[in-house]
């Protein structure tokens, strides 16, 4: 992996996570697997307005942000609560995916939960009308988290899909 970094993010670094989430999947790959609307990370306005202060979003979700020489490449969404670290949004520029970068950002979120007496991760991803996973839970089994086997219904078409893993 090239010179990577992992930072909190800033307000000034809206446009560039907004920018990784347009090309870290086309509409056509995701359809099926999320919500027909966009999240607030499609949108700079939308993302703004939710951003309470320094890498913080409305909620208790933090930001990190992973850049490269040539800037942001990735970002992460996590909140910790109680003994439990919530892992919500990870997206990687479609040019920099398969290259380590969702693992370090990951492995940085359970590092600083783990600092402050976390022992447990949970995350989710989806699953399509016709059963099949979202190309993340591959990814999510590989940084050694375990489906919990429970399909929750959403009032889309998809279902979610959590994972839990233990960080002692």
């Amino acid at each position: 992996m090239r010179n990577l970094v992992i930072r909190d993010a800033t307000a000034n670094d809206i446009p560039a996570i907004v920018k990784v989430r347009r090309t870290a999947f086309t509409e056509k790959e995701v359809r099926g697997f999320t919500t027909p609307e966009h999240s607030i990370f499609y949108s700079q306005k939308e993302l703004k307005k939710a951003w309470v202060k320094e890498n913080q979003l409305a909620g208790g979700w933090r930001v990190f942000v992973a850049e490269d020489s040539r800037g942001v490449i990735g970002f992460i969404v996590f909140k910790m609560e109680s003994e439990m670290g919530y892992i919500d949004n990870i997206n990687i520029a479609k040019d920099s995916q398969q290259m380590g970068v969702g693992a370090a950002l990951v492995s940085y979120a359970e590092g600083l939960a783990r600092s402050e007496g976390i022992n447990k991760m949970l995350t989710d991803t989806t699953e399509n009308a016709e059963g099949k996973p979202w190309k993340s839970y591959a990814f999510w089994i590989r940084m050694g988290y375990k489906d919990t086997g429970e399909r929750r219904k959403t009032k889309w078409s998809f279902k979610e899909i959590p994972f839990v893993k233990n960080i002692e």
